[in-house]
């Protein structure tokens, strides 16, 4: 009897070993550890787990593992961001410091709204091909976050900083739990790291900008010391330094990691040999220069990711300048959105000088991070990886560079170089499948075909999945943002507009594209509002309010049908 209870045992553990496997077969393998792309390859993987990788015949497949097929496509390790902020939202009211909106929408409710959001946020990085993430810095919610990640599915391994130690303050984005915390003494400096250690930290965040109110040498001594503590309590220390000046003595003193561009000169031979001779990473973070500046001149330069991936509430309110009345909103951004020629060059100056630093490390041997710096107001979680690949590519790195620092030197970064950023055996099974070559252009990473996370596959459709609600909310972002591709690529091939009940206005995409069209290039200034919206199974009803028409404002109730996640009709009822 015990023999056949063990013989069961024995094969119902050799089926469980079984079932759990799957092979991507056939692809072009692109890896990040210094092997040559494997045509034909085999990537079997147990669980959550790369089990081997090799050439076609040369891997031994389970009878009974799925199979994914990935003939003519292209293999790459999840791709990780190395800097984002999840106590922000990207959104035009998550900076009161930078633009205080807070008459408009209450700083508090900017918060509940982020926390809210977050399952769909998470969601978002793996619809975008992004397998983890460096939350580096925010509030002592970022913990609670974490650990929400690591319950969620659908959510990329995210790793944290607590509160940015600074010699300042910001009070305008304290509401009881502030994710920058000042400190003044050596006293203080150990408490609060103590508190960070204590929580698990697994990064130390100092936010360096130099206090008005101590000299700079007092302003290092507080930085040393909580570089000293961090590494005491055996945490890693990452430094906000973009200034070329900060970000040396930052590395003097002992930093792990600089997750800014320096972008205000061009980065000299003392501090090329600093960061090598340390083995500090230097996070790029240059696609975070110019979101301000867009957003505050309204002068945007989305891409198809944005739309694609990004949050249509969070992204969509950065065109709400255009709607808020002038009297609340700050003298000198109502400047810089009449006269945007004059701030524009300005940023994209740094921007330049960022990319032109970049390179030059790069090509040094410095050891280099993809980071965005998502969440800041015009910097869109998720989508915004694909901005900073973008920029990789225009600053002259090259292809195997570009997948280097944006899969195992995140690793690095978030020092779990032995479990993620290549496709190794022994290592998480966090895989993305292209359609497209990234070795030929960076904007092929935003060919997904399927994302592979802890071994389970996911296309990123059925990621984001989207609501009626969500669909009607993303064709009033491309609206706003008079971007017709975006706009058009929301509607049915057969869509049909009507004016309330049955007067047939157009048929067909095309019909409908000229329209657009020609409302988007003779309407600089559009802007459409919504003011009340009710959802009802498959329809959207909101009431509009539409300025910058060549004939002036209107007010409209439009209805929107969607069928297979495309809308299919639009009602309209106009009041002049």
């Amino acid at each position: 009897m015990r023999t056949i209870i063990l013989i069961l045992t024995l094969q119902l553990f050799a089926f469980m070993s079984t079932a759990q496997h799957k092979a991507i077969v056939g692809g072009y393998l692109i890896n990040s550890n210094g092997a040559k792309p494997v045509e034909e390859s085999v990537i079997l993987i147990n669980g959550s787990t790369i089990e081997k990788v090799g050439k076609s015949g040369k891997v031994k497949i389970p009878a009974d593992a799925e199979i994914i097929d990935a003939k003519g496509k292209y293999i790459i390790p999840g791709l990780i961001d190395s800097h984002v902020h999840f106590f922000q939202s990207g959104g035009l009211y998550t900076r009161p410091d930078a633009i205080d909106l807070r008459t408009v929408t209450p700083y508090k409710e900017e918060i509940e709204h982020i926390k809210k959001k977050l399952p769909r946020t998470f969601a978002s990085y793996l619809a975008a091909g992004v397998t983890a993430v460096a939350d580096v810095g925010g509030p002592m919610l970022n913990f609670d976050i974490r650990e929400q990640a690591s319950q969620t599915e659908m959510a990329p391994t995210v790793v944290v900083a607590g509160p940015l130690i600074s010699t300042v303050d910001n009070p305008k984005l304290d509401i009881g739990d502030p994710p920058i915390v000042k400190v003044s003494s050596i006293a203080e400096v150990d408490k609060l790291v103590q508190q960070l250690a204590d929580r698990k930290a697994d990064l130390v965040k100092i936010w360096f900008i130099v206090s008005p109110q101590l000299n700079f040498d007092d302003n290092l001594k507080l930085i040393q010391r909580t570089i000293d503590q961090g590494h005491a309590k055996g945490i890693r220390v990452a430094v906000h330094a973009t200034q070329l000046k900060t970000a040396k003595e930052s590395v003097k003193a002992g930093a792990d990691i600089l997750v800014h561009s320096v972008d205000d000169i061009e980065v000299d031979d003392e501090f090329i040999k600093l960061l090598k001779q340390r083995g500090t990473i230097y996070t790029s973070s240059i696609s975070v220069l110019d979101g301000y500046l867009r957003t505050f001149t309204q002068q945007f330069d989305f891409m198809p990711m944005d739309f694609a991936v990004a949050d249509p509430d969070f992204m969509g309110s950065l065109t709400d300048l255009k709607g808020i009345a002038d009297d609340q909103i700050p003298e000198r951004i109502t400047t810089m959105m009449n006269k945007p020629g004059d701030y524009l060059p300005g940023a994209q100056q740094r921007v330049e000088t960022a990319m032109k630093n970049l390179k030059k490390l790069q090509d040094a041997g410095v050891i280099i991070a993809t980071g965005t710096d998502a969440g800041n107001i015009g910097t869109l979680h998720a989508s915004s990886m694909h901005q900073e690949l973008d920029i990789m590519q225009k600053a002259g790195l090259s292809p195997t560079q570009i997948i280097i620092n944006s899969t195992i030197n995140g690793a690095k970064l978030m020092g779990k170089e032995k479990e993620l950023g290549s496709i190794e055996a022994g290592k998480k099974a966090d895989i993305v499948i292209l359609d497209k070559n990234p070795l030929e252009n960076a904007s092929n990473y935003s060919a997904i075909s399927k994302v592979i996370k802890n071994g389970k596959t996911y296309e990123p459709k059925a990621l984001l999945s989207p609501s009626a609600e969500e669909l009607a909310q993303r064709q009033l972002v491309a609206y706003n943002a008079r971007d017709l591709d975006a706009f058009m690529s929301l509607y049915s091939e057969n869509v049909q507009l009507y004016n309330f009940p049955n007067d047939l206005l157009l048929e067909g995409k095309d019909e409908m594209r000229k329209r657009y069209a020609n409302r988007f290039d003779g309407s600089p200034n559009l802007y459409a509002e919504v003011v009340n919206r009710a959802v009802m199974g498959d329809y959207v009803i909101d009431h509009e309010k539409v300025s910058g028409l060549p004939n002036g404002e209107v007010q409209a109730t439009v209805i929107f049908h969607v069928s297979n996640h495309e809308i299919d009709k639009v009602w309209f009822i106009i009041e002049q």
